[in-house]
């Protein structure tokens, strides 16, 4: 079974998308009948993962052009296997042309597991994860990680690990058990690196702050009011508020300035591999299979489905429209 956990970050005017994809093979053979679809020994999840950012990607930068595209996880679609020998692999160049950054989950250190104290990630699935890396950043990826702290002397190991390696670190409390990041860090109480200047595009990011849940604050206006109050480079946020009602267009314009007054980025986080119940494109009747690209929940998370991304439907939604 294959899954590919990825979040794109896109740059379209006064935002970004930021993309979570997750995804596996179906479980049961598509409706052949359906000329929209391939069978599934023609299906290669890989391959159509990267097409589907490189559609998302293309159709944004025909919008405009600054648009910019950051992916989270799964760091394997970065190469391919060679289609004679399997053993072989090279750099997946035409995708990484359509992307600009990569964010790592839990490189160094991921939220505790239910019932385990232990945060450091595996030094087998490190060393893999900075074999990618180094891929991406010789084609000019922008390198992020997003690191779990469970107290001061991890958050200080790993804020010391990523920049030692030139990545743009955030390390956070607040995700135990989940990567749900709902809240401004106390340590540090300022961001590092902090950057007077001005910033217009990823080359000049210096640290940023992943607040994906704003359900800690009642209003948008609350949650604006707080980011405001930071002068981090780069603001990754959801789309939504509290996950249901989308942030206005003064509120986004609010957050794009930092404490000291200078401009920052604003990146917007988007789940485009799994399907969750309170988005704005569910449907009441939507279940497994229905529709066709709606596959089983996600273990423990029963408000996620994971999707067969290829089809043609969940393309529809994702990749945009008029």
């Amino acid at each position: 079974m294959f899954k590919s956990y990825i979040c794109i970050v896109v740059f379209l005017i006064s935002f970004v998308i930021v993309s979570d994809l997750g995804a596996q093979a179906p479980q049961q053979p598509p409706n052949s009948s359906d000329p929209t679809l391939k069978l599934p020994e023609q299906i290669e999840p890989e391959q159509e993962m990267r097409n589907l950012v490189k559609d998302i990607s293309k159709y944004a930068r025909n919008l405009k052009r600054s648009f910019g595209i950051i992916t989270q996880g799964g760091l394997n679609i970065l190469e391919k296997e060679d289609p004679i020998d399997v053993t072989e692999k090279s750099p997946a160049i035409t995708y990484m042309n359509a992307i600009d950054g990569l964010n790592i989950l839990g490189l160094n250190f991921r939220p505790p597991l239910k019932g385990k104290k232990k945060i450091a990630t595996d030094s087998k699935i490190k060393k893999e994860l900075m074999r990618l890396v180094k891929i991406g950043r010789e084609r000019g990826i922008k390198i992020f990680v997003t690191d779990f702290g469970s107290n001061i002397k991890t958050i200080q190991d790993s804020y010391t690990f990523n920049i030692k390696n030139g990545f743009i670190p955030f390390t956070s409390r607040s995700a135990r058990y989940t990567y749900s990041f709902n809240s401004i860090p106390e340590i540090p109480s300022r961001p590092i690196n902090e950057n007077p200047k001005n910033i217009t595009g990823l080359k000049a990011v210096k640290n940023y702050i992943y607040i994906t849940d704003s359900s800690k604050y009642d209003r948008q206006q609350d949650f604006v009011i707080a980011v405001s109050n930071t002068n981090y480079d780069l603001l990754v946020v959801d789309v939504f508020h509290k996950g249901r009602s989308p942030f206005t267009k003064a509120a986004i314009q609010g957050m794009k300035f930092k404490k000291l007054g200078s401009r920052r980025l604003v990146y917007a986080y988007m789940n485009i591999g799994v399907a969750e119940t309170h988005r704005y494109y569910w449907r009441d009747n939507w279940k497994e299979g229905q529709p066709p690209f709606i596959a089983e929940p996600v273990p423990a998370n029963p408000d996620k489905h994971y999707v067969e991304f290829w089809q043609a439907g969940w393309r529809k939604i994702i990749t945009g429209n008029t």
